[in-house]
């Protein structure tokens, strides 16, 4: 990794040939940060064997210059050259050659140290290198770093000392020529100071040229060249370090500091340290060595090309990377019992949350139905987001130092997401597994299949959306709220709690980027809730339409009207029922008529008109009776058939109106829309990750 630029391993070298000297040159380096110079007009000259300590006071660019002269964060200004060699332009052909170690462990603490070293020998020798030779190769790191007796202890368990032998160890593999270390005896114990010192010492020895930062005083005489950087880096000297007391003029090396930093300007110091025989010795003489031995090979650029044994690199280091990811899993007890262990205890809660009867017409509870649907694809975003949360930024310096060495970002990221998706298909049985023992879906085996597929995708897209959030991480601590930031929309803007319809285009937009959206209406639509109002074209007109119609009006609906209870299902419609609604209408009394006619001679017919007229009076009081009671009836009769309609159908527009959108969507777009999401966020991630070449 050089300026943003990924490139395949190169070919590594034999196990057992031998190390590569290189000399090592800083000529004029600038680093700028906006306006701030971290490094002004630094030039240095190392040989090969040379053991070389940075040190300095506090903020005058030791790691700075550190990073800048291995490339790791290439200078704004000058150039470093490794044997006459351009590094910034061929970066490609000294990969191998450079072992860095940063302040940061750059192991994973849950292996042992046997696997540690394995999986970085595996990631960094060729693929032709065969097993017994790795094998070979771990064990004579081991044996050079005196770790034999630790090879099956976890690196979480070692000493201080020892987990930094580990890190140099993973550097060692690949018998680098430089080698470059971070504060490598920071936090070390004055004996185990000593030890790391005298390591490096004979690693130099070995045929390496070593380059420490530190800020240790102690033990500088072990060493060949100390470089004292002045704030704003600037060099205050560089030369053999049983010199620099008499050129400070002071008796112990940690008196330099205070007067490096306060007698004297940086620019006076560096000026002063270019004008002794110091800086003409190890510094002039040896670059117009370095250009004279450029002038002689011509000055030629390195061109370099991927090795051809390391076409299917990707491949082997995605297969390399998971199966490390796997080995760490199993290894983190406690992350790894979480990890199984939570499913099933948020299943436990499903037996009492939940009423087994819940979708049914008559007995159920339409809010309960969509409020489980919203938690099961919430919980399961929520579970897949917290489990990889710390998945990336807790590997940072690993990852930035397997960068440097050739690891590519797609491996890296596939394999995070290849054990996501193995824990999210477990996850998810057991999801559906327990709320299909909880409560009765509707549907056939099909439909709990697709369930089983939404909450798989809720799962997957909450695990990729964690990474993401790892990644755009910078600490730890920071994950978690920033994982809160990306869930809070997950529960806002899903269309459980705020219906769809009241949100305005920002609203819309930013739901429409929610995993639990396309997750939640996926689940409404496989569990039939509202299915029959969604096949209603009735239910499709406006209110303002609907509010007019007669009953009349409503004959051909199929959840509206008086036939709505026997051709619409959805839960609790059928508490809003009563018989009234499929009695038939009370018969009305006959009218008893007109009185009877008076005779015409009253005389003669007087009598029969007479009972005529009683006949007809007890009739019509009879009539008035019954009338009185048909009333009765036919009120009671309409206000219950009326208000059990209306009330049912009140019910279907309430949760029509704020869930209708979901009654009956394209699963399969939903689907392709979660994976669509998914998608994206990888692609984020990767960005992310690729973004950090440059920081």
């Amino acid at each position: 990794m050089l300026n943003g630029k990924s490139t395949p391993l190169l070919t590594q070298p034999d196990s057992t040939a031998p190390i590569n000297p290189l000399r090592l040159d800083a000529c004029d380096l600038v680093y700028r940060v906006g306006s701030l110079k971290l490094l002004d007009d630094v030039s240095l000259s190392i040989l090969p064997t040379e053991f070389v300590t940075i040190v300095g006071v506090s903020g005058a660019g030791k790691s700075t210059l550190l990073n800048a002269l291995c490339g790791f964060r290439p200078a704004t200004k000058g150039s470093v050259f490794v044997n006459g060699d351009n590094l910034y332009k061929n970066y490609d052909a000294y990969r191998t050659e450079l072992g860095y170690v940063p302040q940061d462990d750059i192991i994973h603490q849950d292996l042992t140290v046997q696997q540690a070293l394995n999986f970085a020998a595996q990631l960094r020798l060729t693929p032709n290198t065969s097993e017994a030779d790795r094998q070979q190769q771990v064990k004579q790191v081991l044996i050079d770093l005196e770790l034999q007796e630790q090879v099956e202890t976890y690196v979480k368990n070692l000493s201080g000392g020892q987990r930094k032998r580990v890190s140099i160890g993973v550097e060692l593999l690949t018998k680098p020529g430089l080698f470059f270390l971070d504060e490598a005896t920071s936090g070390l114990d004055p004996g185990t100071e000593l030890q790391m010192m005298r390591l490096l010492r004979r690693m130099a020895s070995q045929g390496r040229t070593v380059v420490l930062v530190t800020h240790t005083t102690k033990n500088l005489m072990i060493s060949d060249l100390v470089v004292f950087l002045a704030k704003g880096g600037r060099v205050a000297y560089f030369g053999p370090p049983k010199d620099a007391l008499d050129y400070f003029g002071v008796e112990e090396f940690d008196e330099i500091y205070i007067k490096v930093d306060e007698e004297r300007s940086p620019q006076e110091w560096a000026w002063e340290y270019q004008q002794s025989p110091y800086y003409q010795r190890y510094v002039a003489d040896r670059q117009i060595a370095l250009f004279d031995m450029q002038a002689r090979q011509g000055a030629t650029l390195l061109k370099t090309e991927p090795s051809q044994s390391l076409r299917t690199a990707p491949l082997r280091q995605f297969r390399i990377l998971f199966q490390r990811s796997l080995a760490i899993l199993r290894q983190d007890r406690p992350s790894f019992l979480f990890l199984l262990a939570v499913a099933p205890i948020l299943g436990i809660l499903d037996f009492v949350m939940w009423r087994r009867n819940m979708f049914d017409s008559a007995a159920g509870e339409p809010g309960q139905c969509f409020t489980l649907l919203f938690i099961s694809v919430l919980i399961a975003v929520i579970v897949g987001s917290l489990s990889t949360m710390r998945e990336v930024v807790k590997e940072s310096e690993i990852y930035r130092r397997e960068r440097m060495i050739g690891l590519q970002i797609l491996p890296y990221v596939l394999s995070k997401v290849s054990l996501c998706a193995v824990l999210a298909v477990y996850q998810s049985a057991v999801f559906i597994s327990t709320k299909a023992i909880t409560v009765d879906f509707p549907g056939t085996w099909v439909t709990g299949l697709s369930i089983y597929c939404t909450l798989f995708l809720s799962t997957l897209g909450g695990m990729v959306m964690g990474l993401l959030v790892s990644a755009l991480s910078t600490s730890q601590n920071m994950a978690p709220l920033l994982t809160v930031l990306f869930l809070v929309p997950q529960i806002t803007f899903a269309g459980s709690f705020i219906p769809l319809r009241t949100l305005g285009p920002a609203g819309i937009t930013i739901s429409e980027l929610t995993i639990t959206r396309w997750a939640y209406e996926s689940m409404v639509t496989l569990s039939g809730v509202g299915k029959d109002v969604a096949q209603d074209p009735c239910w499709k007109q406006p209110d303002a339409v609907r509010r007019d119609w007669k009953e009349g009006d409503k004959k051909s609906c199929q959840c509206m009207g008086p036939q709505l209870f026997d051709r619409c299902a959805f839960p609790s419609l059928h508490q809003e029922y009563h018989p009234a609604v499929n009695q038939p209408e009370p018969v009305r009394p006959k009218s008893p008529g007109e009185p009877p006619a008076e005779p015409e001679n009253l005389l003669l017919d007087g009598q029969q008109f007479s009972d005529e007229l009683k006949v007809y009076s007890d009739t019509t009081k009879k009539y008035r009776k019954d009338l009185d009671t048909w009333q009765t009836r036919f009120s009671q009769w309409k206000e219950k058939r009326s208000r059990a309609i209306a009330a049912a159908e009140e019910l279907l527009n309430r949760f029509n109106r704020n869930q209708g959108d979901a009654f009956a969507v394209n699963v399969v777009g939903h689907w392709l829309k979660l994976g669509a999401l998914i998608f994206v966020m990888l692609l984020m991630l990767v960005g992310v990750q690729k973004r950090k070449d440059w920081v």
